[in-house]
């Protein structure tokens, strides 16, 4: 866009200048033809005297020359009006251009979080706290777990010894069970030889 309106501008430069130089050719000639009208008609005292007919030839020259001039000084004022507005058509479109691609990005720069628009940043910045929350959620199992399985690991052993001591007091107490109900058998079978 800012290519063709320089474009323009080029063209409306080169036709003023075309249009300068020409205007310069048609004043040669028209000097040269006042000139030689002027050089070609007799001297009566101090005043020229020129014939109607190359007065009005000249006259005639002049109005042409002058309405070529018109036409082309018209032709570039619609020249330049047309490149004016395309100018302001190519800035128009151009303005569009900038608001559609102001909007493209802020659609590009949106994200949708459960339905909520959100730009990138605030999403990411809610994304990281997740992840870290999660994380430390993790942490907070992975350590209770740790503490839960270190107390299991605690509880089987303190049942193990429990359970070896009983087993040894059961063990102990039949022992001394057994060693009583001997003493006891022992001692009635004593009772019943002195009663004999």
């Amino acid at each position: 866009m800012r290519l063709s309106i320089k474009i323009l501008v080029i063209f409306s430069v080169l036709g003023l200048v075309n249009l300068s130089i020409a205007n310069a050719q048609e004043e040669a000639k028209l000097s040269e033809q006042y000139q030689n009208m002027i050089e070609s008609s007799e001297t009566f005292e101090k005043y020229k005297v020129i014939p109607i007919t190359k007065v009005n030839s000249f006259g005639q020259i002049l109005n042409d020359s002058i309405n070529s001039l018109n036409q082309k000084v018209s032709s570039s004022k619609s020249a330049q009006l047309n490149a004016e507005k395309e100018r302001d058509s190519a800035k128009a479109q151009m303005n569009d251009l900038k608001s559609e691609l102001v909007e493209a990005q802020s659609k590009v720069d949106e994200m949708p979080l459960f339905g909520i628009p959100m730009t990138k940043t605030t999403y990411n910045i809610v994304m990281w706290t997740l992840v870290v929350i999660l994380l430390a959620g993790l942490v907070i199992v992975y350590i209770m777990f740790m503490n839960s399985f270190r107390l299991t690991k605690q509880a089987k052993r303190d049942k193990e010894r429990v359970d070896e001591e009983l087993e040894d007091l059961r063990k102990r107490s039949h022992d001394k069970q057994v060693k009583i109900k001997r003493e006891l058998q022992t001692a009635l079978n004593k009772l019943e030889e002195y009663k004999r």
